[in-house]
């Protein structure tokens, strides 16, 4: 009987580890890009998971085994750092990702994703729509659109936003563009050197407009590069998030080290 519920544990591996390449085979069922680490990660993660159960079912489990004391309780120490970090990062993350509508800010900021030549995506389009709704509620405020021109973009990010902006109303002298940057750091690096260069400061209170998500890390990055941040969060496509959620995991961890540490 003992020996029955010992098996518990490796068939819930298992199941996780079904999981995780049924997860990437959905995603990529869906368009999704095969290449990118949020949807690559759990396949990887499901294989190693599957192979650890059915090695350990099989009763081969002594085959795993780390013979060194050193490594083994070296090995166990790392994995234990590993979740705890992943349970706080996570947990920050889902906090950061509430409006903060109450704010009164300077500027709104919205930062772009990607684009299939210059169609913008749903993703994409969710930004933008959250920043629709909160220029026209705050007639007066200034936008910064920024993104620039990456692989399989016919056009930069920042153009496609300010095009979108312009054909739903917005007045073009309200939109300020940054068009070089090509990741997160260097939105907020350079639309605060391009605020910097109109108005001779770079001390803003903004709002930001990302996704979910995204929020946490770009609140971060934002007051690195001297802006009082606050955010809006834009949906994403359900059936993305919780990828979208892993991969931004190992991005705060880079950005921390990174963009912040080593800048």
């Amino acid at each position: 009987m003992v020996a029955k519920y010992r098996k518990i544990p490796n068939v819930i591996v298992l199941i996780l580890g079904i999981i995780g390449i049924l997860d990437f085979c959905f995603l990529a069922l869906y368009g999704a890009a095969v290449g990118n680490f949020g949807v690559l990660f759990p396949l990887v993660t499901g294989i190693l998971l599957t192979l650890y159960a059915v090695i350990r079912l099989s009763g081969k489990g002594h085959l795993l085994r780390i013979k060194n004391p050193v490594l083994r309780r070296g090995f166990i120490s790392v994995c234990i750092l590993f979740m705890l970090s992943f349970i706080l990062t996570e947990g920050l993350i889902v906090f950061s990702a509430t409006a903060d509508r109450s704010a009164e800010v300077d500027y709104l900021v919205i930062l772009g994703t990607g684009l299939r030549g210059e169609q913008i995506t749903p993703t994409f389009k969710n930004r933008l729509d959250k920043g629709l709704e909160y220029l026209r509620t705050n007639p007066g405020l200034m936008v910064v659109v920024t993104g620039g021109q990456g692989p399989g973009e016919a056009i930069s990010e920042a153009e496609a936003m300010r095009r979108y902006l312009v054909s739903n109303g917005i007045d073009e002298n309200r939109i300020i563009m940054e068009d070089k940057s090509t990741s997160t750091a260097e939105n907020m690096k350079y639309s605060a050197n391009v605020l910097e260069q109109l108005t001779g400061r770079r001390d803003y209170r903004i709002m930001i407009v990302t996704s979910e998500f995204h929020l946490f890390r770009s609140k971060i990055l934002a007051r690195h590069n001297g802006f009082t941040a606050y955010g809006i969060p834009a949906p994403t496509n359900p059936y993305e998030l919780p990828n979208s959620f892993i991969r931004e995991y190992f991005a705060v961890v880079k950005s921390m080290v990174f963009d912040i540490m080593l800048d």
